[in-house]
């Protein structure tokens, strides 16, 4: 029965070898399926970095020339800022100026104005005492003659 079993199972092994290598075929299908796959994946991973680092650069791009807009404008602001506080300044300076001449015209006039006071003031003073010496010179006249003729 050896020899029976042993014919029964060698017809078995071609078709267990046939078996065999159809898994292996197959098992090679799926491995380049698999492999197909992995390497589509890896494409499509690989252009979506690619999409993404352009974009990337695209928005540094933007942000760096955002940034350059603003510090132009900011550094022409502050040139504005100083020519307005340079012309300010020029015109107080001027006004000062004009102020101070203003200030030393009227202590000027006012200096003139109080010395001819002054002097009006003893005028009238040196004629009114003047007049009050004339008065009592008078007066004394007066005396002299209303005491003769009652004497």
């Amino acid at each position: 029965m050896t020899k029976n079993a042993n014919l029964l199972t060698a017809p078995e092994e071609p078709d267990a070898l046939h078996l065999a290598l159809s898994e292996v075929r197959m098992l090679q299908r799926t491995i380049m399926e698999l492999r197909s796959e992995l390497e589509l994946a890896h494409h499509e991973r690989a252009r979506q970095v690619q999409d993404a680092l352009a974009t990337s650069h695209n928005e540094v791009q933007q942000v760096r020339a955002t940034v350059m807009t603003l510090r132009d404008a900011l550094e022409q602001s502050r040139a504005e800022r100083e020519a307005a506080l340079k012309s300010a300044t020029a015109g107080a300076q001027a006004e000062i100026t004009q102020l101070r001449e203003t200030v030393a015209v009227l202590r000027s006039e006012l200096e003139r104005v109080t010395r001819e006071h002054g002097e009006a003031m003893q005028q009238t003073a040196t004629a009114h005492r003047s007049e009050v010496l004339q008065l009592h010179e008078t007066i004394r006249a007066l005396r002299d003659v209303l005491e003769a003729r009652q004497a």
